[in-house]
């Protein structure tokens, strides 16, 4: 269970998004699942699936960092406590390639958050005429969230508050987390009597425990609107009162 609330403050500074799945510059053929990987209580790893549709051959390259929010921000650092086998991963047009994501340490009572950063890594492109690369190479990558947890999920949950934050003139919904589980938040949206405008569809973003992330709004907020994001699964408008 946890309760939302919405009040207004001012001035504070500006804070920056958090990581989500992303790919750069191009759209990639190989596809990823789980997008939001578990290593649960009384598991020692977890599966990852790479599918190759494209018709090259890839190679892909996989990092485990630890993962906290700072300021505002998320914040990663290099960590041998997660490690994947293998590290890394050539997979052929139509194939698909399993890896595994494997704590090394010892099961913590509370949940642990790390990131996994998938890059494409490039292939060497013949130059041409002229000793330059015929064409671009493109790398992309990708960030999905792991979390690992050392006992039963059951007691954890997020505990949020929210609130609209006027910062230099532009609006900001600003969710704090004081709860020991992670919220992922999704389709943020607008809603009055007469109708419904989507803000943000999708993934918007996570609220680690002990942290506080914040997204921009509209200039305008019209009087009697009321927010709704969906927490966790949970579909929930944010108002003084509104709990689950």
């Amino acid at each position: 269970m946890f309760a939302i609330r919405l009040a207004l403050a001012a001035l504070f500074a500006p804070i920056s998004l958090t990581v989500a799945t992303s790919a750069v510059m191009a759209q990639s053929s190989v596809v990823i699942w789980p997008t939001d990987p578990k290593i649960v209580a009384g598991e020692q790893a977890t599966a990852l699936w790479l599918e190759n549709r494209g018709t090259k051959t890839v190679t892909l390259q996989f990092r485990t960092f630890g993962w906290d929010q700072v300021a505002g921000e998320d914040s990663l650092q290099a960590t041998n406590e997660i490690v994947s086998s293998p590290p890394l991963a050539t997979v052929g047009p139509g194939e698909r390639q399993l890896v595994r994501i494997i704590r090394r340490i010892p099961a913590a009572a509370s949940e642990r958050a790390f990131r996994l950063l998938i890059d494409e890594l490039p292939t060497p492109h013949t130059a041409g005429a002229d000793g330059v690369s015929a064409r671009l190479s493109v790398q992309m990558r990708y960030s999905l969230p792991l979390f690992v947890y050392g006992s039963e999920r059951a007691g954890l949950s997020p505990e949020l508050t929210s609130r609209v934050v006027l910062d230099d003139g532009a609006r900001w919904l600003e969710i704090r987390n004081s709860g020991n589980s992670h919220a992922r938040l999704t389709d943020l949206r607008l809603k009055t009597q007469e109708s419904e405008e989507t803000l943000h569809a999708g993934l918007l973003g996570y609220v680690l425990p002990g942290s506080t992330m914040r997204w921009p709004l509209p200039p305008q907020l019209a009087p009697q609107a009321q927010m709704l994001v969906g927490i966790n699964g949970a579909d929930i408008a944010l108002s003084t009162t509104s709990s689950i």
